[in-house]
């Protein structure tokens, strides 16, 4: 039993890590560069998150302020205003050379 706790803790250990500072620059620019494609596009977040994504303003809104961007929520954000992967993050919030990351 011992055994299976150790084991247990050991793959769960990794994916609780805390973000670094470049992490979190990162996580900070897809949020703001999601946020400005959205007003971008001259709608609010519910008719944004309705008629884009298919969902409701709240999982847009979680995706605006940095909490469950994955690679497939961007693609899929992508997708509904026709910008590749590339374009979204070909802009200044990833390109700045000052930047860490």
């Amino acid at each position: 039993m011992a055994d299976f706790l150790f084991l247990k803790i050991l793959l769960i250990a990794p994916m609780s890590a805390k973000l670094d500072e470049q992490d979190l620059l990162i996580k900070n620019a897809i949020a703001k560069r999601i946020k400005e494609l959205r007003k971008s596009s001259g709608k609010k977040q519910n008719h944004f998150a309705n008629e884009n994504l298919d969902t409701d303003k709240q999982a847009l809104h979680r995706l605006e302020s940095g909490r469950g961007a994955s690679i497939y929520s961007i693609y899929k954000f992508c997708d509904s205003i026709d910008i590749s992967l590339k374009d979204f993050f070909d802009s200044p919030l990833f390109t700045d050379r000052n930047k860490s990351f």
